[in-house]
């Protein structure tokens, strides 16, 4: 797979990489054959309503952020915040190509409290890692090959004017907790369901211990079905993607909630 990645790479620059990986995983996607690592994709149908207003955190590629905006449909609304340039751009393309109109994109990082923040995309194994990148004060120890300044936001303050928001997903590699705590109002405003990774158990803590006054509860994923989560339990988890749900989806959605959780 290396392989082939640097041969693509050597024929068609980065620029053209990154637009045939992004349209490639929509084709293969829509075969619905993408398997477990992609079952939370999957599983949006079953928790996005036409009309519901989404935030894209860490959209990337936009692998989250096209089917968001295909479930919400013309009637909702997708908010994408990509800090890293060349993926902004691509996703910005792409939704370009494919006429769509209801997604609003942001070059833009979350929480922390300086105004600019480092992003870095690193090496391993030699291999440059798109997937990596991340705000490089993270993780220092990692090599980066490639960085940028990007301006930095609270996500109270982006989102302050929102009427409704129903679902967020985050994925910005270990600095979930803070993004969340930048947009604590906005959250509290609105109880949407919360979908983000988590492979540590420390901040599956500390993120349900901040929520827990607006009575969310944790979940994971698996076969198509929730199963409630003890974030103090001394086991490990089946999936580093958790949802936390408010009481309020948690209503709507208790046919999809496991009762041996």
């Amino acid at each position: 797979m290396n392989r082939l990645r640097k041969i693509l790479l050597s024929i068609l620059g980065e620029e053209k990489y990154l637009s045939l990986l992004a349209s490639s995983f929509q084709r293969l996607y829509k075969t619905g054959r993408l398997g477990k690592s992609y079952q939370d994709i999957y599983f949006l149908k079953s928790i996005i309503r036409e009309g519901y207003c989404c935030i894209d955190i860490g959209a990337h590629l936009g692998y989250y952020t096209l089917e968001l905006s295909r479930l919400a449909g013309h009637s909702g609304k997708v908010y994408a915040i990509e800090p890293v340039t060349k993926f902004f751009y691509t996703l910005k393309n792409l939704l370009k190509k494919k006429h769509i109109q209801n997604v609003e994109v942001y070059q833009l990082a979350l929480g922390g409290d300086s105004e600019y923040v480092e992003m870095g995309i690193p090496k391993v194994d030699n291999v440059k890692k798109f997937g990596y990148a991340r705000v490089m004060q993270s993780n220092m120890e990692l090599e980066y090959v490639e960085s940028e300044r990007v301006k930095n936001e609270k996500g109270d303050d982006l989102f302050a004017n929102l009427d409704r928001l129903d679902f967020i997903k985050c994925d910005v590699e270990g600095l979930e907790v803070p993004v969340f705590t930048s947009m604590l109002k906005t959250i509290a405003k609105h109880l949407p369901i919360l979908l983000c990774e988590l492979a540590d158990k420390n901040e599956r803590i500390k993120l349900y211990e901040m929520l827990l006054p607006l009575d969310y509860k944790v979940f994971f994923l698996e076969n198509k079905r929730l199963y409630s989560l003890n974030v103090y339990a001394d086991m490990g988890t089946i999936s580093h993607n958790h949802y936390f749900i408010p009481l309020q989806h948690r209503e709507r959605l208790k046919e999809l909630i496991s009762q041996q959780s």
